[in-house]
């Protein structure tokens, strides 16, 4: 998952927003037959459940796994996300999050909203209003084309709305068009001009005292999770990108981290990347390395993503613009209910 989609952006296979509730699970309390109640659920829920629920909730989820009956989303839910490990832990009380990580979090939420009445902001808000919507059709043929691409128009567009001019060496991507056989368009990487909105580039820079051994260690810890890390060319405006996609079956995932970052941003990149891997935005890992939770919609994945990775380089000593980031995924207040912090933690641990 790249992670760092954009309006006109083209991808591969936008994932389908699925509702984020879990499946309805029984219990057994006493001689009555009810659901689980969630995670978040109030103290009195967990009261009226009552202690009988927890002694018969490991054996009738273990009945569960073993069914074959019950829809496919909910077996993985049940063999990769409640896990026996998770509910374990559950159980005995360990699932919360650590105060500092809650006080971090907290500032971060808070100094994006603030963002968001930026002057930065309206620039770069501005900047993508001037590009054409293109077809779905248009966008798929884009990537085929240049997986890397994020913002493209025509040479004319650039120009008129942009003042920017194609380079000498630039190729041209091929679309569909009403009026013409087929119309060129190019990608921002492939012009020149006036600088583009900060914002945009903002979340491929950090700053701070970073131990390049850090970053050593966390690829070795890649592969020991049999993740693949390379370093790749790609456009101005992106930083890396996360993928189930493996030629070699030996790797479960594949992370690109763009070539010309230097190590404390391309840190901060794999950060993100991986906190999409650990939190289970990508597919869940058979051997239970890490959690199915395919259903999250976009903004909430991409919130606990750059959440987790903000933990993350902090602790290794990096300020990143996160806040900038998520500004753009923070318009609907009532995402971040959908946020699991328990998850963002371990994507913090597992990193």
């Amino acid at each position: 998952m790249t992670g760092r989609r954009t309006i006109c952006q083209s991808s591969a296979s936008p994932r389908r927003k699925r509702s984020a509730k879990r499946p309805g699970l029984s219990f057994c309390n006493g001689s009555r037959t009810g659901k689980v109640p969630p995670p978040n659920s109030s103290a009195p829920s967990r009261r009226r459940a009552g202690w009988p629920a927890r002694h018969c909730l490991t054996a009738i989820l273990d009945e569960l796994r073993a069914s074959r009956s019950g829809p496919e989303l909910d077996r993985k839910y049940l063999l990769y996300t409640l896990s026996e490990g998770a509910v374990a832990e559950a159980l005995a009380g360990g699932m919360g999050p650590h105060s500092e990580h809650q006080s971090s979090l907290d500032e971060l939420f808070g100094r994006s909203r603030q963002f968001r009445r930026s002057k930065k902001f309206s620039a770069a808000v501005d900047f993508i209003a001037r590009f054409h919507e293109y077809s779905p059709f248009n966008n798929m043929l884009v990537f085929l084309q240049n997986p890397m691409a994020t913002y493209f128009a025509t040479a004319s567009h650039w120009q008129k709305a942009f003042q920017r001019t194609i380079k000498d060496e630039a190729r041209g991507m091929i679309i569909l068009a009403p009026r013409t056989p087929v119309l060129l368009v190019y990608d921002v990487a492939d012009t020149d001009g006036p600088p583009l909105p900060e914002k945009l580039e903002l979340f491929t820079r950090a700053s701070g005292r970073f131990n390049p051994m850090i970053l050593e260690r966390t690829i070795k810890n890649c592969e020991r999770d049999r993740i693949l890390v390379e370093r790749k060319p790609m456009g101005q405006l992106r930083g890396g990108f996360s993928t189930a996609r493996v030629r070699d079956t030996h790797w479960k995932m594949r992370i690109g981290l763009r070539e010309e970052l230097d190590e404390g941003a391309a840190y901060a990149v794999l950060c993100h990347e991986l906190a999409h891997i650990y939190l289970g935005h990508l597919g869940a890992d058979k051997e239970g390395g890490w959690p199915w939770r395919l259903n999250l919609p976009l903004t909430v994945a991409e919130i606990e993503a750059e959440s987790a990775a903000h933990i993350v380089c902090r602790r290794a000593g990096l300020r990143t613009h996160s806040a900038e980031y998520l500004s753009s995924y923070m318009e609907d207040s009532s995402d971040l209910e959908s946020i699991s912090r328990n998850f963002m933690v371990e994507g913090w641990s597992a990193a």
